[in-house]
């Protein structure tokens, strides 16, 4: 016998995907909080100048999906080109290689390992699928793809789970 959909099901729906996009905003925050933190604390251990604003910048970067953490490497390349290390005694042609390096060693780290463990213990979804969503989105919408990914497939599971209660 199929279940009638009553008006206060569909509200409960919408107010359960509307907590999902916020929960995926929030963790979005997070993130970037955590990617800043590191990048300033990576970069003052290498003795980049201004590893604090550095941070600051990446930080607020990463809220790019994918092309964010490569942007933020530009800054801190021409920092790093231009001033030379405080603490590595090279010159600053190799400091600013070490930099890109080290940049894009955390931010390999916080793609793989970071960003799908907060987004996946936020949207109650497995670390890998998170991956997954983030990696097949770029591949089939670029940034906006990857952006819109995570909450998609947790809005979809949503979705199935509310027409799979009013079936039975």
């Amino acid at each position: 016998m199929a279940h009638s959909t009553e008006p206060s099901d569909i509200l409960i729906l919408l107010n359960r995907l509307g907590d999902l996009w916020i929960t995926y905003i929030k963790g979005q925050m997070l993130l970037s909080l955590i990617m800043g933190a590191i990048v300033w604390v990576v970069g003052s251990a290498i003795g980049l100048y201004w590893a604090l604003g550095l941070g600051l910048i990446a930080g607020i970067l990463q809220t790019i999906p994918g092309l964010g953490g490569i942007f933020a490497i530009v800054p801190a390349v021409i920092v790093a080109f231009w001033k030379g290390s405080s603490v590595i005694p090279v010159d600053n042609w190799v400091f600013a290689l070490i930099v890109a390096g080290t940049f894009l060693a955390v931010q390999q780290i916080g793609a793989i390992l970071i960003e799908p463990r907060i987004m996946g213990k936020r949207l109650n979804l497995p670390p890998l699928i998170v991956f997954v969503a983030v990696m097949v989105g770029a591949a089939l919408g670029s940034v906006v793809g990857a952006y819109l990914a995570v909450p998609l497939v947790a809005s979809v599971r949503e979705l199935a789970r509310f027409a799979r209660r009013n079936r039975r």
